[in-house]
Formats: structure tokens, C-alpha cells, sequence
């Protein structure tokens, strides 16, 4: 569960203490309050003053409802936990609660609603009873999630009245609510076991497959909660009584893809080879990699005699697992891939390049880095990552230098590439040119990421060059060069132990005396008891 931010512990103390900003820092903690904070809140909810009750009535539905269905089950064994003895003085009148004091509340909108609906969470099982008895009388549809939390209650009586509430509701304008809450009737399914919920679970299921409930289903493609979208999408999709073209092109606008993956893999089940093919080709070209996997197969399975130039296709794909899935399938062609992706590299547009470069990686031989080589200092990002991958296939051992100088670009993505193509390879005889580059004006991703390269080294060569980078010039690498050291020292005799050499050990002593002025005194100390240590 999500801590409370230090400004909303500011806003709850000030809460507590004054009287006169009240009403103002409820609606602060309405705005920007999270569960935690709204469990802080509830003993003003019943406040003898009216503006005090009905601001912190509203603060509380406010939170309440920037809630995920999920949400309110973690809140619910939140509020449950809290003993009489937990923040006693701030939450007396919570823990005080009683069931008279639940049937005489007055409910007049949504807020009071909420408020209940929070207070059959409460710890005090008589409490929860009668909330459930206040929520039953409800026709709204708000009290829903309430009621199906409550389906697995410890005490017997409360899961009755829950049960007999829900199951007056099964009514065809109630179908919409329970749908929003589709959460917790799948968890109901999955978890709950005081109770066996199957013959309920069928009757909802049904209610949600009736024709007469079309227009709710179709409603729920456009909901802000992703579990309502995707089961409404997932049932549609098997409904015969609906249109799957209509439910296919619903899905396949969605910015989620799990829509879109559950929507194809239906459609590549199907045995409708016209419906599919009428849609491929757009599929096709979706950015979800799964999907176009899923495509390339239908193509294989389905439509062989068209899936040669679909293969073809999939060679430049911009993911891995497509290319090698499309040279499997290709590989009865005698296509010589390497050849196919070199010719890639000339004349073809800028997007194409990367992968070319990837692929000749992927496919080539030590000799075709010649043909890499001339990428890593182009001006495309992309196409200097892929140049610097390609090169690390076909032939890492020679290009070590190729890789260090790499590292200087002001390429992020490229040098962040060489540094994770350096950390296995490099050792102390590239420490000199990694120095070097280090007092060079270049980028703080390059600093940082020799550094981090630093550290990689063998533990015995890589403190002296950390301790030597913590009197470098800016103060972000200075820092970062103290944070690896005390790293370092945090694992000695921890996660590995060594025994320094006495010219290592020399060498050690001279860089701090250099360098003390720049180090935490405890670090300093730690290094210097380490060489006292034989």
C-alpha cells in the first residue's frame, strides 16, 4: 500500500491540531490523499458539526472513487487490522464505533453512501452487520463493491445478508454495476473459500451474456478500468449473436494491448480463413510484437502460399524473435540471410538501416564487421546502437578499443550499448584509455558509464581508479565515484575478500592521500583500516 507523502503527514497533524483550518485542509486531502490518509479521516466523518461531517464526507468519496476496484480489497484488510491500541488518540472515535451509531446515519447522496460502504471494514463485526443492513435498503448501485467484499466475511450472518443483498440485485439495471466491479467477482471466483460461489458466479455470467444486455456489454469496450475493457472484450468476442468485425475493430483501436492479442489469437482459432485475411494485413503492422508473431503464423498455418512474401517481410522486422522465427520458416529457400541484409545496408530508407545492421550481426561472420564498422560514428542514434550490437555478435574479442571509444559518444542508448558490451571484457590494461577519456570533456552518461565499468573490474584494480575518480571535476561523478566506493567496502569480507599485493597496497595509500579531502571521513577511515588489515 502506498505511504502518505510528507505533505499529506503535514496536512493530518494540522488537521488534528487546528480548528480553524479544517473544513480548508479536508479538501487539500481530497484532492491529493491516498487509502492511508483517508483511514485518518474517518473519525471526522462523524464530527457533531455539520461543515467538518460533510467535508470530510465528501474528502472521503472523493479518495474513495480515484480507487481501483482492487484497491478497496487492500483497503478493507487495512481498516480490519487496525486495533483499538493503533493510532489510539488520532482514531478513538473509529475504534468507538458502534452499530446504533451506523443506523441512525442518514444517507442523502453518494458521500454518505461511500462512508457506510467503508465502515463494513470495519473491525468490529457488529459494525460491519449493520452497514450491510444499511447498504441492502441502497438502490444505487454504489453499494456493490461493498456488498461483494463483505461474500467473504469471517462471520457467517454477514455473508448471508451480502449473499441475500446481491442477490436482489440481479435485476437488469443492476447488470452495469456489477460489471464495473467485474474485479472482485473474478476474485470471488479465485480466492474466496468460506463459501462456494459457483451457482452465484453462473447466475451473474449469464445475467452478462443476455441479449437484453448488449448495450451495457458494448458500453463497457470504452470503461477506465482495464479489467472491465478486456472481459467485456473477451466475452463480446464469443457471443453469436453479436458482429465480429464490429467487436474486431472495437479492439484493434485500443491503446491496450491485451485487447488486441486476445482479440487476434480468437480470430487465429477461428476457422474462418475470409474473416482473417480480411483483417491481416492490418494486424500485421501492429507494434505489439506478439501480435505480429501471431500473424506470421496464420500466414505459415493458414494461407501457405501467401506466406513466402510475409516472411520476407518479417526478415526486417524490428524485433528479434520475428526475424528468427521468419528465417526458421525461410530456411528451406537457401536464402543466404547475411547476403539478404548486407544488400539492406545501401540505398535502403534511414529506418531500414538498423535492423539490416542488426541482422548482418545476427547472421554474418568475423569478416563482416567490416561492413558494420563504418555505422558507429553515424548520425542516427539508432543506427549507432545497432552498428555497436552488430559488432559485439560478430567479433567483440578485436573491437575492444572499437568499444571503449564507443563509449564517448553523445549517444545515450550507444554508449549505454558499449558499456554493457565492455563489463564482462574489460580489465586493467584499458584502464589508462578509460582514464583518459574520463578528464576529456564529454557527456555525464559517458563519466557514468565508465564508472560503472570501473566497478566491474577485478575488485583489487577497481578500488584505486574509484578512489582516484572521486577528485574528477563534477561534483555529480564525484558523488557517484563515492557511492561506488563505499559499495565496495559495504561487500568486503561480505560478498568477496581479497589480499592486496604490497605495490597494490602502496598504490592504494598514495591515491588517498590525494583524495582524502574529497572523502566522507568514515569511508576514509574504512580504506585505511582495510589497509592496515594484512
Amino acid at each position: 500500500m502506498k505511504q502518505m507523502t510528507p505533505e499529506e503527514q503535514g496536512l493530518l497533524e494540522e488537521l488534528y491540531r487546528s480548528d480553524d483550518r479544517k473544513v480548508e485542509i479536508l479538501h487539500s486531502l481530497a484532492r491529493k490523499g491516498s487509502m492511508i490518509t483517508l483511514t485518518f479521516l474517518l473519525p471526522f466523518a462523524l464530527e457533531e458539526r455539520e461543515e467538518i461531517r460533510k467535508a470530510t464526507l465528501a474528502a472521503v468519496h472523493q479518495i474513495t472513487s480515484r480507487l481501483r476496484k482492487q484497491d478497496l480489497i487492500g483497503l478493507d484488510q487495512y481498516i480490519r487490522r487496525l486495533t483499538p491500541y493503533t493510532n489510539r488518540n488520532q482514531l478513538a472515535a473509529w475504534h468507538e464505533l458502534l452499530p446504533g451509531d451506523i443506523r441512525a446515519f442518514s444517507i442523502n447522496d453518494e458521500s454518505d453512501l461511500c462512508f457506510i460502504g467503508i465502515c463494513s471494514f470495519h473491525r468490529n463485526g457488529y459494525v460491519r452487520e449493520a452497514a450491510i443492513e444499511v447498504l441492502l435498503k441502497q438502490v444505487t448501485g454504489a453499494e456493490i463493491p461493498f456488498l461483494l467484499i463483505r461474500l467473504n466475511d469471517w462471520q457467517p450472518k454477514i455473508r448471508y445478508l451480502a449473499f441475500k443483498a446481491c442477490k436482489v440485485r440481479f435485476r437488469p439495471d443492476y447488470v452495469k454495476y456489477f460489471l464495473e466491479s467485474i474485479f472482485l467477482l473474478k476474485h470471488l471466483s479465485a480466492y474466496y473459500n468460506r463459501e462456494k460461489f459457483s451457482d452465484f458466479l453462473e447466475e451473474i455470467d449469464a445475467m452478462f451474456r443476455h441479449p437484453d444486455n448488449r448495450d451495457v456489454l458494448r458500453s463497457g469496450f470504452h470503461s477506465k478500468d482495464p479489467v472491465v475493457r478486456r472481459f467485456c472484450f473477451d466475452l463480446a468476442i464469443n457471443l453469436h449473436d453479436i458482429d465480429p468485425d464490429e467487436v474486431i475493430a472495437e479492439a484493434l483501436i485500443q491503446k491496450d494491448a491485451l485487447i488486441r492479442l486476445q482479440t487476434v489469437r480468437h480470430m487465429c482459432k477461428q476457422g474462418e480463413n475470409d474473416r482473417l485475411r480480411k483483417w491481416l494485413e492490418r494486424i500485421r503492422r501492429d507494434v505489439f510484437p506478439s501480435i505480429r508473431q501471431l500473424v506470421l503464423q496464420a500466414y505459415v498455418d493458414r494461407f501457405p502460399e501467401e506466406s513466402t512474401d510475409a516472411l520476407l517481410a518479417a526478415l526486417l522486422d524490428g524485433h528479434k524473435s520475428i526475424r528468427e522465427m521468419a528465417r526458421f520458416y525461410l530456411r528451406e529457400k537457401k536464402i543466404d540471410f547475411a547476403a539478404y541484409y548486407r544488400e539492406k545496408l545501401v540505398g535502403t530508407e534511414e529506418q531500414v538501416i538498423p535492423i539490416a545492421i542488426v541482422g548482418v550481426g545476427e547472421t554474418g561472420v568475423k569478416a563482416d564487421d567490416q561492413w558494420i564498422l563504418t555505422f558507429l560514428h553515424h548520425e542516427n542514434e539508432r543506427i549507432q546502437r545497432a552498428a555497436v550490437k552488430a559488432l559485439a555478435m560478430l567479433n567483440p574479442e578485436d573491437h575492444i578499443e572499437v568499444f571503449i571509444r564507443a563509449l564517448q559518444t553523445n549517444k545515450r542508448s550507444a554508449s549505454r550499448e558499449a558499456r554493457q558490451i565492455l563489463v564482462d571484457r574489460v580489465e586493467l590494461r584499458h584502464a589508462d584509455m578509460l582514464w583518459e577519456m574520463l578528464e576529456k570533456d564529454v557527456g555525464l552518461h559517458v563519466k557514468k558509464n565508465i564508472l560503472f565499468l570501473f566497478s566491474k573490474m577485478n575488485k583489487a584494480d577497481s578500488i584505486p581508479l574509484l578512489l582516484r575518480a572521486c577528485v574528477v571535476q563534477e561534483k555529480e561523478i564525484r558523488d557517484e565515484a563515492i557511492l561506488y566506493v563505499e559499495q565496495w567496502l559495504y561487500g568486503y569480507n561480505r560478498r568477496f575478500y581479497l589480499r592486496l599485493k604490497d605495490e597494490q597496497r602502496e598504490k592504494i595509500t598514495h591515491i588517498l592521500e590525494e583524495v582524502r579531502e574529497f572523502l566522507p571521513e568514515d569511508i576514509a577511515e574504512s580504506v585505511e583500516s582495510l589497509l592496515v588489515n594484512k
